[in-house]
């Protein structure tokens, strides 16, 4: 089966204008290109650019969150989808061999389960299985993989006109279908703690997007428990 890494970059469609997203995927595709030399590495874009550290370079029509309507394009059979803002910075081909046996691979998001009370399909879903963060996303062509993502650009086109994020809705699509999915270690998608530590400030000023119980830790796994407070509990786990 063919295998390679994908990247959407476009600095057309909206995000952050301080952000050059096309030069953060030729900086990450530098950095996995030196832990593996020999990968296919395609990436999507709406101008024409020359960068020879991309096997290939697909241009196309984009809009702002448009990865549900790309993956499915992907040249190889078995894909890693790579956000632009990353640094690979050790190997991670062993995904491509998770894949033989999962259909898609992600990792969890802080965001866990917010509060979307115009998102009924989001809502019913268990506090434990968590958003997917959109960053890191391993797949591999099949019948599950294929109804899935029918299933997100579904929801997503529902939900756009209020809901401009991708996660909610490709949780929701992960629920409803049947793929087979295995959720990877943190290792794989270390996001910066500002980020976890914006979500416990917006959670601790009234945001109503976290709920009371977001990020509230459900077991403490560690010897002398019994001995400590509960704030000790917390500053021990490094949970807040």
């Amino acid at each position: 089966m063919s295998k390679g890494y994908i990247y959407i970059a476009s600095n057309n469609v909206g995000g952050d204008n301080k952000v050059n997203y096309i030069n953060e995927a030729i900086f990450s595709a530098k950095s996995l290109r030196k832990v593996d030399p020999h990968s296919n590495i395609t990436l999507y874009t709406d101008i024409k650019i020359k960068e020879n550290v991309f096997s290939n370079i697909k241009i196309i029509n984009m809009s702002l969150r448009c990865k549900q309507d790309i993956l499915s394009d992907s040249p190889y059979d078995k894909s890693i989808y790579i956000d632009t803002d990353t640094y690979i910075n050790y190997p991670i081909n062993d995904l491509f061999d998770l894949l033989d046996k999962f259909e898609l691979l992600g990792v969890s998001d802080y965001a866990r389960k917010r509060n979307f009370p115009n998102m009924p399909e989001y809502m019913k879903i268990p506090y434990g299985f968590s958003e997917i963060n959109g960053g890191i996303i391993g797949f591999k062509k099949c019948e599950n993989f294929k109804k899935m993502m029918l299933l997100w650009n579904k929801y997503y086109n529902k939900y756009k006109s209020f809901m401009v994020w991708d996660q909610p809705s490709f949780r929701i699509a992960l629920w409803e279908s049947d793929i087979k999915m295995y959720v990877l270690p943190i290792e794989y998608n270390r996001r910066g703690l500002h980020t976890k530590e914006k979500c416990i400030k917006l959670k601790k000023k009234g945001d109503n997007r976290f709920q009371k119980d977001h990020l509230v830790t459900r077991i403490y796994h560690y010897h002398g428990l019994d001995k400590i407070t509960d704030k000790e509990r917390e500053i021990k786990a490094q949970s807040f």
